[in-house]
């Protein structure tokens, strides 16, 4: 039984078929299956053609290009707004020619022929090759101020994101400010302002991330900054006092705070060296009697400050109620974004900037040296933008906030470009708006239309605001004369030129002095040749113009060039 229990089952074998029976029931199957067959063939056909997948684009690729982008933007816009051609070709104005003159001296002559501008500012315009096309670096350091602003913004952001919104609002709020189109000029005041708002991103984003590192990076720039921008000394000192104070008070890291002092300390021992190393040079009794206009004292300054606001005002391009309101909207967005140590440093730089004007170190509010005080301005003025579009989003409460952000953001910055639209692609001289030197001086062509056509006797009188200008753009050999008593410290000598006059003219004796210098000239022309010719060359928009056109008044004057500043040949009536 135990056998049993474990054998298998019987197995079962099917009756056999008739062939017949066998045959229907093939035919059966075949007609049941060859209608799906058929379904299967058709389907296939219909499909579409199976393609090979491409891999997504990684998170990372994906964010690099996020961040690219805003940033070509902003760059092409650049060249949009600003005419680029004239500033390439404008022709060197006064201030500018003894600054593009330091290129023709050898380097080993850059201590000296540097002057007031920074010698790193001097040594970067021999970096460009073709001596009349230096305004390159202006306009480069133009576009890294449009740039640095976005940055700044960027770092402000709570999140990727916002902090992109934010950094297109600053950038296109720098981009399109007024002021900014009148800085086509060979000086370093567009690189004042790059660097003061390099320095003020740095610190917002080293309030993002504290780290040596980054403080580190904040000491670098410092040093860099002065080699390039004299006003690194006044904004270097208020980041790092503003870091330090949100690192004592707001968050009390004493870590942070020994840290921050000790990274403060080592940017000051740079500045210092650099400036007692070789700015200080600059800085003579010529300079200081120059600038006095702009020293006010402690009594007169609510007033100077109402007229020099005033003055300045029209340049921002806005209402100065509405400006003010965005400049508090500013500093409060970067506190509230958790950025204060920045807040603080702006709140600090206008304070500095004031205490030096009043200390008779730095002008106060002139248009060149303030320059970026203008550009810090409008860059916080746009993080007030951006902060009042945040409070709109907040109370709308539909949609994504940075969404509705954005479009409040475009519609205020459209409201902007569209008031001050005159200024886009300004060339320099505008009707009703704005001239600039460099667009109405001519000296350049002025000096070759001369060495043209002056006959080997005839006598070439150079006015002294011309005479940088003059030597600029001669093709003779230059003499290095230093040091002098005037605001440049130098001047250069013709010595291949002995037909070449600089007439010694006294400033406080106006145009007396003037017509004594030509009545000596003319004198000693009239020994010359008969046919001797007297040719005049001078800057039109110097100060001392109106005493020039009082003295020539007494000669026969004639006109030989055409255009803003002639030359003219003078004779006696």
């Amino acid at each position: 039984m135990h056998r049993n229990f474990h054998r298998q089952p019987p197995r079962v074998t099917p009756a056999p078929r008739s062939a017949v029976a066998t045959r229907n029931m093939r035919a059966s199957s075949a007609s049941r299956i060859a209608p799906a067959r058929r379904s299967v063939v058709v389907a296939v056909e219909d499909a579409p053609p199976i393609q090979a997948s491409r891999p997504a684009p990684s998170p990372r690729v994906r964010g690099a290009v996020g961040e690219a982008l805003p940033i070509i933007a902003l760059i092409g816009a650049f060249f949009v707004v600003n005419d680029i051609r004239s500033w390439l070709t404008a022709q060197y104005w006064g201030d500018e020619a003894w600054v593009a003159l330091s290129v023709r001296f050898p380097l080993a002559d850059l201590p000296v022929t540097t002057s007031s501008s920074p010698i790193g500012w001097s040594f970067l315009l021999r970096l460009v090759p073709d001596i009349d096309h230096l305004r390159v670096v202006p306009l480069g350091f133009q576009l890294l101020t449009v740039v640095a602003a976005y940055f700044f913004g960027r770092a402000v952001g709570r999140n990727r994101a916002h902090g992109i919104l934010i950094g297109l609002v600053t950038g296109l709020v720098v981009l399109l400010l007024p002021a900014q189109q009148i800085r086509h000029d060979l000086k370093q005041y567009t690189a004042d302002a790059a660097v003061a708002v390099c320095l003020l991103a740095l610190a917002a984003w080293t309030e993002q991330s504290w780290s040596r590192r980054r403080l580190a990076v904040v000491v670098a720039v410092v040093f860099a900054g002065m080699l390039v921008s004299h006003t690194t000394a006044i904004i270097a000192p208020c980041v790092f006092g503003g870091l330090l104070f949100a690192a004592a008070v707001f968050s009390r890291n004493w870590s942070r705070t020994v840290r921050t002092a000790v990274a403060g300390l080592a940017a000051g021992g740079f500045a210092a060296a650099v400036y007692f190393g070789v700015s200080v040079r600059a800085d003579n009794d010529a300079m200081h009697g120059y600038w006095t206009s702009y020293f006010p004292t402690l009594s007169s300054l609510p007033e100077y400050l109402v007229a020099r606001i005033s003055n300045l005002l029209p340049l921002l391009g806005v209402p100065g109620w509405l400006l003010v309101a965005l400049l508090l909207l500013g500093v409060l967005t970067l506190v509230r974004q958790g950025r204060p140590g920045t807040g603080i440093a702006i709140l600090l730089v206008p304070v500095v900037a004031t205490g030096l004007g009043l200390a008779q170190i730095y002008p106060l509010l002139d248009l060149r040296t303030s320059h970026f005080l203008l550009v810090l301005t409008a860059v916080v003025a746009g993080i007030g933008v951006a902060g009042l579009a945040d409070l709109v989003a907040m109370v709308v409460r539909r949609g994504r906030p940075v969404v509705v952000s954005g479009v409040i953001c475009a519609l205020l910055l459209s409201s902007y470009a569209v008031a001050n639209q005159r200024w886009w692609r300004f060339d320099g001289d505008e009707a009703g708006l704005w001239r600039n030197h460099s667009a109405v001086t001519t000296i350049g062509s002025a000096t070759r239309y001369v060495a043209t056509h002056a006959g080997p006797n005839d006598i070439v009188v150079v006015a002294g605001p011309a005479w940088f200008g003059f030597a600029l753009y001669s093709d003779d050999p230059l003499e290095l004369v230093a040091p002098i008593s005037s605001t440049v410290g130098f001047t250069v000598g013709m010595p291949n030129r002995p037909n070449v006059v600089l007439p010694l003219i006294d400033p406080a004796g106006g145009a007396r002095s003037i017509q004594r210098a030509l009545d000596e000239i003319l004198a000693k022309a009239s020994t010359r040749p008969p046919g001797t010719q007297v040719w005049l060359i001078r800057t039109y928009t110097h100060p001392s113009e109106p005493d020039w056109r009082a003295a020539l008044a007494a000669y026969q004057v004639r006109s030989v060039t055409s255009g803003p500043e002639p030359v003219v040949v003078i004779s006696r009536r």
